[in-house]
Parts: structure tokens; sequence; C-alpha cells
């Protein structure tokens, strides 16, 4: 389930449209029972971040690039 109200680009507020649909189909397949906790769209990715505290990453074309725990520090990863 995704609340569209914390989904932010570099434009502002971004819509169910603009994310892409393979990315939608990602989440749903991989991760059908978690919710979203906030999606990020900058110039070249996607930033996905699942309430359990994974952080999913797409780049500009919707092709999944990586996972990480976003609760644990960058230098203990």
């Amino acid at each position: 389930m995704v609340n569209w109200n914390l989904i932010s680009g570099i434009e502002g507020k971004l819509s169910s449209q603009d994310i892409r649909r393979n990315i939608l189909s990602y989440i749903i397949q991989n991760y059908p029972a978690s919710l979203v906790k906030f999606i990020e769209k900058d110039h070249s990715t996607y930033r996905i971040d699942i309430m359990d505290g994974e952080r999913l990453i797409f780049d500009f074309k919707g092709q999944f690039v990586t996972v990480y725990n976003y609760h644990i520090p960058l230098d203990e990863r």
C-alpha cells in the first residue's frame, strides 16, 4: 500500500502516474505485505523506503539497482 501524500520529487509532489509500472510490479511481487513509507524521484533514480527498513533503488527507467537497510549506518554496510 502506498501513501501518495509521501511521494516527492525535484518538481514537488508526484502522482501514481509518475512512478514506473515495473517499479510498482517489483514492489507488489517482492514485498506483497509491506507498506511503502516514502518514494522519492530525482534526476536519475527512484528511492523507495519500505516500512521494514529496506531501501530500494531503481534507475530512471524503473529497473531495480540495489536494496539495503536504511537503519544500518553506511560504515557498517
